[in-house]
């Protein structure tokens, strides 16, 4: 079963995950989130599936071990529902970063790098922010595979690219695959995005999937070209938690 109708959950619809486990890919998606009612919503939503007979997994942050965003609203919240979800026997918990596919959301981190670099608008970009991301074909693989697989017995799992990478690297590379110049601003603020991915280099490697050098670029160029119309957001560019 898949409970959300989101990017995360249209890319497991037939995956053989969903036949016997609980994909939890609804909720709160916008990581500058605030509103004490969407957060009730979700934990509302949860507690509801945790009931079922079939094991739950759900999909937390990356973020929440370090970073510049580690101890924001949304963070905290994840926190708790992680806790929630840890607390029913058999449930798991993947953690991710900036997940990149085919989406019209205005908050995720390339679709408003690229949307402001194409209008010529200008943006501030914190020169100390690390973000890590990965294909959503590749989270869904590895996630099917840690859950048919006996020999992960870790409950809580983060799925993400062997490297976070600074965030005038992530405009850097843009800028090139667009072929225009960034109206950037770096400013020193941020941290670095530290992320185990132990377990998750381990299960890409059984399965043939190389997350490490040159992945930032593979995916950039599956994303964002064809460049897509340009979409108006009034955000910055420090980074999104998806």
């Amino acid at each position: 079963m898949i409970v959300g109708d989101g990017m995360l959950a249209r890319a497991f619809a037939g995956s053989r995950a969903s036949e016997s486990w609980t994909i939890f890919a609804s909720g709160v998606s916008n990581s500058r989130e605030t509103a004490r009612l969407a957060f009730d919503r979700e934990e509302q939503l949860l507690l509801r599936y945790l009931t079922r007979a079939a094991p739950l997994v759900y999909f937390s942050s990356c973020g929440l071990v370090e970073g510049d965003t580690s101890n924001s609203p949304y963070m905290e919240h994840k926190r708790h529902m992680e806790s929630v979800v840890l607390a029913k026997p058999g449930a798991r918990v993947f953690r991710l970063p900036q997940v990149v596919g085919h989406t019209s959301n205005p908050h995720t981190l390339l679709n408003f790098l690229r949307d402001r670099i194409l209008a010529g608008e200008r943006f501030d970009v914190w020169r100390d922010a690390e973000r890590n991301l990965i294909d959503i074909d590749d989270v869904v693989q590895i996630a099917t595979r840690i859950l048919q697989d006996d020999t992960v017995p870790e409950r809580v799992v983060s799925i993400a690219a062997e490297q976070s990478v600074p965030m005038p690297g992530i405009v850097a590379c843009l800028e090139q695959m667009l072929g225009r110049k960034a109206l950037a601003e770096v400013r020193p603020l941020g941290a670095p995005m530290p992320v185990d991915t132990a377990i998750c280099r381990r299960i890409a490697t059984e399965m043939g999937l190389d997350l490490g050098a040159g992945y930032l670029e593979k995916v950039l160029r599956k994303y964002c070209l064809p460049v897509q119309s340009i979409m108006a957001s009034g955000l910055d560019a420090q980074g999104f938690h998806t």
